[in-house]
Protein backbone atom coordinates (compact mmCIF):
# COMPACT_ATOMS: atom_id res chain seq x y z
CA UNK A 1 0.00 0.00 0.00
CA UNK A 2 1.11 3.74 -0.93
CA UNK A 3 2.25 6.01 1.44
CA UNK A 4 -0.61 8.26 0.70
CA UNK A 5 -3.25 5.48 0.44
CA UNK A 6 -2.06 5.12 4.10
CA UNK A 7 -2.45 8.68 4.95
CA UNK A 8 -5.35 9.09 3.98
CA UNK A 9 -6.30 5.79 5.88
CA UNK A 10 -4.98 7.40 8.90
CA UNK A 11 -7.16 10.58 8.51
CA UNK A 12 -10.38 8.72 8.09
CA UNK A 13 -9.58 6.64 11.42
CA UNK A 14 -9.22 9.59 13.18
CA UNK A 15 -12.12 11.49 12.32
CA UNK A 16 -14.36 8.00 13.12
CA UNK A 17 -12.87 8.09 16.37
CA UNK A 18 -13.16 11.83 17.19
CA UNK A 19 -16.79 11.16 15.80
CA UNK A 20 -17.13 8.23 18.77
CA UNK A 21 -15.58 10.44 20.92
CA UNK A 22 -17.91 13.51 20.50
CA UNK A 23 -20.96 11.31 20.38
CA UNK A 24 -20.18 9.86 23.89
CA UNK A 25 -19.92 13.09 24.74
CA UNK A 26 -22.99 15.17 26.32
CA UNK A 27 -24.31 17.56 23.35
CA UNK A 28 -25.17 20.36 26.10
CA UNK A 29 -21.90 20.47 27.11
CA UNK A 30 -19.92 19.83 23.97
CA UNK A 31 -22.07 22.98 22.71
CA UNK A 32 -21.46 24.78 25.80
CA UNK A 33 -18.12 23.94 26.13
CA UNK A 34 -17.25 25.10 22.40
CA UNK A 35 -19.30 28.23 22.60
CA UNK A 36 -17.67 29.31 25.48
CA UNK A 37 -13.96 28.56 24.21
CA UNK A 38 -12.49 31.89 24.98
CA UNK A 39 -11.12 32.81 20.93
CA UNK A 40 -8.40 35.42 22.30
CA UNK A 41 -6.22 32.06 23.08
CA UNK A 42 -5.94 30.70 19.83
CA UNK A 43 -3.33 32.85 18.78
CA UNK A 44 -1.66 31.95 21.92
CA UNK A 45 -1.67 28.75 21.72
CA UNK A 46 -1.04 28.34 18.14
CA UNK A 47 2.03 30.54 18.44
CA UNK A 48 3.50 28.22 21.47
CA UNK A 49 2.84 25.04 19.37
CA UNK A 50 4.89 26.90 16.55
CA UNK A 51 7.47 27.82 19.15
CA UNK A 52 8.16 24.17 20.66
CA UNK A 53 9.17 23.10 16.70
CA UNK A 54 12.39 25.52 17.42
CA UNK A 55 14.20 23.00 20.04
CA UNK A 56 13.45 20.26 17.29
CA UNK A 57 14.55 21.78 14.75
CA UNK A 58 18.01 23.04 16.19
CA UNK A 59 18.36 19.92 17.30
CA UNK A 60 17.53 18.83 13.82
CA UNK A 61 19.96 21.07 12.14
CA UNK A 62 22.78 20.49 14.91
CA UNK A 63 22.79 16.67 14.39
CA UNK A 64 23.13 17.26 10.68
CA UNK A 65 26.01 19.87 11.42
CA UNK A 66 27.57 17.48 13.89
CA UNK A 67 27.56 14.88 11.24
CA UNK A 68 29.20 17.41 8.46
CA UNK A 69 25.94 17.41 6.22
CA UNK A 70 25.93 21.46 5.38
CA UNK A 71 22.37 22.59 3.96
CA UNK A 72 21.15 26.02 3.76
CA UNK A 73 19.31 27.06 6.94
CA UNK A 74 16.06 28.27 4.99
CA UNK A 75 16.40 24.65 3.02
CA UNK A 76 16.47 22.31 5.98
CA UNK A 77 13.76 24.38 7.81
CA UNK A 78 11.47 23.30 4.47
CA UNK A 79 12.95 19.50 5.42
CA UNK A 80 12.29 19.88 8.78
CA UNK A 81 9.00 21.06 8.83
CA UNK A 82 7.60 18.23 6.02
CA UNK A 83 8.92 15.86 8.38
CA UNK A 84 5.86 17.43 10.64
CA UNK A 85 3.54 15.56 8.30
CA UNK A 86 4.58 12.14 9.30
CA UNK A 87 3.64 12.44 12.99
CA UNK A 88 0.51 10.62 12.14
CA UNK A 89 2.72 7.63 11.57
CA UNK A 90 2.86 4.88 13.86
CA UNK A 91 6.00 5.77 16.54
CA UNK A 92 6.56 9.05 13.96
CA UNK A 93 8.99 6.85 12.04
CA UNK A 94 7.43 8.13 8.77
CA UNK A 95 9.87 11.04 10.03
CA UNK A 96 12.40 8.61 7.97
CA UNK A 97 10.65 10.21 4.73
CA UNK A 98 13.06 13.44 5.48
CA UNK A 99 16.30 11.12 4.80
CA UNK A 100 14.66 10.59 1.66
CA UNK A 101 13.73 14.08 0.85
CA UNK A 102 17.33 15.06 1.15
CA UNK A 103 18.33 12.09 -0.60
CA UNK A 104 16.24 13.26 -3.87
CA UNK A 105 16.97 17.16 -3.18
CA UNK A 106 20.35 16.90 -2.23
CA UNK A 107 22.16 13.78 -3.04
CA UNK A 108 22.96 12.93 0.45
CA UNK A 109 22.75 8.86 1.43
CA UNK A 110 20.44 7.88 3.15
CA UNK A 111 23.16 5.78 5.13
CA UNK A 112 24.09 9.12 6.39
CA UNK A 113 20.46 10.58 7.37
CA UNK A 114 18.95 7.28 8.78
CA UNK A 115 20.77 6.61 11.57
CA UNK A 116 20.16 10.70 12.69
CA UNK A 117 16.47 10.73 11.84
CA UNK A 118 16.61 7.24 14.54
CA UNK A 119 18.73 8.60 16.94
CA UNK A 120 16.95 11.74 16.87
CA UNK A 121 13.84 9.63 17.53
CA UNK A 122 15.70 8.06 20.49
CA UNK A 123 16.19 11.39 21.94
CA UNK A 124 12.65 12.42 21.67
CA UNK A 125 11.78 9.41 23.79
CA UNK A 126 14.04 10.35 26.46
CA UNK A 127 13.01 13.70 26.50
CA UNK A 128 9.43 12.19 26.56
CA UNK A 129 10.29 10.37 29.66
CA UNK A 130 12.28 12.45 31.69
CA UNK A 131 8.98 15.14 31.61
CA UNK A 132 6.58 12.03 32.65
CA UNK A 133 9.06 11.00 35.55
CA UNK A 134 8.98 15.30 36.64
CA UNK A 135 4.92 14.68 36.40
CA UNK A 136 4.73 11.50 38.04
CA UNK A 137 6.91 12.90 40.95
CA UNK A 138 4.53 16.36 40.87
CA UNK A 139 1.56 13.79 40.76
CA UNK A 140 2.59 11.54 43.29
CA UNK A 141 1.86 8.54 41.71
CA UNK A 142 2.64 5.06 42.83
CA UNK A 143 7.01 5.10 43.29
CA UNK A 144 6.83 1.85 40.64
CA UNK A 145 6.05 3.95 37.65
CA UNK A 146 8.95 6.03 38.29
CA UNK A 147 10.91 3.09 38.71
CA UNK A 148 9.70 1.59 35.14
CA UNK A 149 10.83 5.08 33.41
CA UNK A 150 14.21 5.09 34.57
CA UNK A 151 14.47 1.05 33.98
CA UNK A 152 13.60 2.12 30.50
CA UNK A 153 16.16 5.24 30.23
CA UNK A 154 18.71 2.82 31.68
CA UNK A 155 18.01 0.36 28.71
CA UNK A 156 18.19 3.42 26.22
CA UNK A 157 21.23 4.21 27.61
CA UNK A 158 22.81 1.08 27.72
CA UNK A 159 22.19 -0.01 24.06
CA UNK A 160 23.43 4.01 23.10
CA UNK A 161 26.53 3.56 24.92
CA UNK A 162 27.33 -0.32 25.30
CA UNK A 163 28.81 -0.45 22.08
CA UNK A 164 28.22 -4.16 21.20
CA UNK A 165 24.93 -3.71 22.10
CA UNK A 166 24.26 -0.76 20.15
CA UNK A 167 26.10 -2.80 17.26
CA UNK A 168 23.87 -5.68 17.19
CA UNK A 169 20.73 -3.72 17.74
CA UNK A 170 21.61 -1.87 14.28
CA UNK A 171 23.04 -4.67 12.52
CA UNK A 172 19.85 -6.41 13.03
CA UNK A 173 17.66 -3.27 11.98
CA UNK A 174 19.94 -2.65 9.04
CA UNK A 175 19.05 -6.18 8.08
CA UNK A 176 15.51 -6.16 7.87
CA UNK A 177 13.58 -5.89 5.07
CA UNK A 178 12.48 -2.36 5.25
CA UNK A 179 16.13 -0.53 6.20
CA UNK A 180 17.75 -2.81 4.05
CA UNK A 181 16.34 -1.02 1.31
CA UNK A 182 17.79 1.99 2.30
CA UNK A 183 21.07 1.21 4.18
CA UNK A 184 23.99 1.07 1.81
CA UNK A 185 26.77 0.91 3.98
CA UNK A 186 26.58 -0.58 7.77
CA UNK A 187 29.67 0.88 8.54
CA UNK A 188 29.15 4.27 7.40
CA UNK A 189 25.84 3.65 9.47
CA UNK A 190 27.32 2.76 12.36
CA UNK A 191 29.85 5.81 12.28
CA UNK A 192 27.00 8.45 11.93
CA UNK A 193 25.22 6.64 14.76
CA UNK A 194 28.68 7.12 17.08
CA UNK A 195 28.95 10.59 16.10
CA UNK A 196 25.42 11.44 17.21
CA UNK A 197 25.17 9.62 20.42
CA UNK A 198 28.74 10.86 22.08
CA UNK A 199 28.01 12.53 25.39
CA UNK A 200 27.88 16.61 24.58
CA UNK A 201 26.09 15.79 21.46
CA UNK A 202 23.83 13.35 23.41
CA UNK A 203 23.10 16.15 26.54
CA UNK A 204 22.45 19.46 23.77
CA UNK A 205 19.99 17.21 21.89
CA UNK A 206 18.24 15.84 25.24
CA UNK A 207 18.46 19.38 26.99
CA UNK A 208 16.56 20.01 23.55
CA UNK A 209 13.79 17.73 23.62
CA UNK A 210 12.93 18.30 27.41
CA UNK A 211 12.42 21.82 25.99
CA UNK A 212 9.95 20.88 23.52
CA UNK A 213 7.83 19.58 26.32
CA UNK A 214 8.04 22.17 28.45
CA UNK A 215 6.78 24.71 25.35
CA UNK A 216 4.05 22.37 24.15
CA UNK A 217 2.65 21.34 27.38
CA UNK A 218 2.36 25.60 28.20
CA UNK A 219 0.24 24.94 24.89
CA UNK A 220 -1.77 22.53 25.82
CA UNK A 221 -2.35 24.34 29.45
CA UNK A 222 -3.70 27.27 27.59
CA UNK A 223 -5.84 25.18 25.91
CA UNK A 224 -7.44 23.90 28.89
CA UNK A 225 -7.46 28.01 29.82
CA UNK A 226 -9.14 28.76 27.20
CA UNK A 227 -12.33 26.06 27.59
CA UNK A 228 -12.55 27.48 30.92
CA UNK A 229 -10.63 24.80 32.63
CA UNK A 230 -8.28 25.84 35.39
CA UNK A 231 -8.13 23.43 37.32
CA UNK A 232 -4.62 22.17 36.93
CA UNK A 233 -1.56 23.59 36.91
CA UNK A 234 0.89 23.79 34.86
CA UNK A 235 3.43 21.33 35.59
CA UNK A 236 0.63 18.61 35.92
CA UNK A 237 -0.60 19.12 32.28
CA UNK A 238 2.79 18.67 31.57
CA UNK A 239 3.11 15.54 32.66
CA UNK A 240 -0.52 14.81 32.32
CA UNK A 241 0.56 15.41 28.05
CA UNK A 242 3.78 14.00 28.34
CA UNK A 243 2.56 10.95 29.75
CA UNK A 244 -0.22 10.46 26.66
CA UNK A 245 1.71 10.99 23.84
CA UNK A 246 4.28 8.21 25.56
CA UNK A 247 1.91 5.96 26.02
CA UNK A 248 0.42 6.66 22.56
CA UNK A 249 3.48 6.60 20.93
CA UNK A 250 4.80 3.28 22.27
CA UNK A 251 1.07 1.55 20.90
CA UNK A 252 2.66 2.25 17.55
CA UNK A 253 -0.82 3.24 16.76
CA UNK A 254 -0.50 5.32 13.43
CA UNK A 255 -0.06 9.10 15.54
CA UNK A 256 -1.01 7.03 18.54
CA UNK A 257 -4.72 8.17 17.42
CA UNK A 258 -7.46 6.69 19.92
CA UNK A 259 -5.01 5.74 22.67
CA UNK A 260 -3.12 9.27 23.14
CA UNK A 261 -7.00 10.89 23.70
CA UNK A 262 -7.53 8.25 26.04
CA UNK A 263 -4.95 8.22 28.17
CA UNK A 264 -5.59 12.17 28.31
CA UNK A 265 -9.44 11.52 29.09
CA UNK A 266 -8.53 9.10 32.02
CA UNK A 267 -6.01 11.33 33.44
CA UNK A 268 -7.72 14.49 33.23
CA UNK A 269 -10.69 12.44 34.60
CA UNK A 270 -8.29 11.15 37.81
CA UNK A 271 -7.72 15.07 38.07
CA UNK A 272 -11.67 15.74 38.71
CA UNK A 273 -12.08 16.74 34.98
CA UNK A 274 -15.78 15.69 33.89
CA UNK A 275 -15.67 12.78 31.58
CA UNK A 276 -17.60 14.68 28.69
CA UNK A 277 -15.55 17.97 29.11
CA UNK A 278 -11.99 15.65 29.71
CA UNK A 279 -13.34 13.60 26.09
CA UNK A 280 -13.97 17.47 24.72
CA UNK A 281 -10.19 18.93 25.47
CA UNK A 282 -8.65 15.79 24.42
CA UNK A 283 -10.26 16.34 20.70
CA UNK A 284 -9.05 19.66 20.75
CA UNK A 285 -5.92 19.31 22.33
CA UNK A 286 -4.86 16.80 19.24
CA UNK A 287 -6.36 18.96 17.29
CA UNK A 288 -4.42 22.29 18.31
CA UNK A 289 -1.51 20.32 18.67
CA UNK A 290 -0.96 17.12 16.30
CA UNK A 291 -3.31 18.15 13.39
CA UNK A 292 -2.17 21.85 13.36
CA UNK A 293 1.72 20.34 13.01
CA UNK A 294 0.96 17.94 10.41
CA UNK A 295 -1.39 20.57 8.23
CA UNK A 296 1.98 22.56 8.70
CA UNK A 297 3.95 19.79 7.40
CA UNK A 298 1.75 18.72 4.70
CA UNK A 299 2.34 22.82 2.72
CA UNK A 300 5.52 22.59 3.70
CA UNK A 301 6.31 19.05 1.59
CA UNK A 302 5.51 21.01 -1.27
CA UNK A 303 8.68 22.76 -1.53
CA UNK A 304 10.57 20.14 -0.59
CA UNK A 305 9.59 17.99 -4.21
CA UNK A 306 8.36 15.13 -1.68
CA UNK A 307 5.38 14.85 -4.58
CA UNK A 308 7.79 14.33 -7.01
CA UNK A 309 8.72 10.82 -5.34
CA UNK A 310 5.24 9.96 -3.77
CA UNK A 311 4.65 6.86 -5.64
CA UNK A 312 7.34 5.40 -3.71
CA UNK A 313 6.33 2.93 -0.82
CA UNK A 314 8.54 3.58 2.00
Amino acid sequence: MKLDNRIILILVAAIGIYAIFLFMSDYNIISEKISNFKIGYLPLILFLVTASWCPVFIKWHFLLKNCEIDISLTKNIAVFLSGLAFDITPGKLGALMKSQILKTSFDIPRTKTIPIVLVEKVYDLIGAILASIIGIIILGMDTYLIIIAISVLIMIFFFMYYRPASELFFKRITKTKFFSKYVENISEFDKTVKKSTNVKVATICILLAVGYWFIVSAAVYYTLIGFDVNTLDYLKVLSIYATSILVGAVSFIPGGIGITEGTLVGLFTIEGIGVSTALILSVMIRIFVLWYSVSIGFISLKFTGWFSFRNNSF
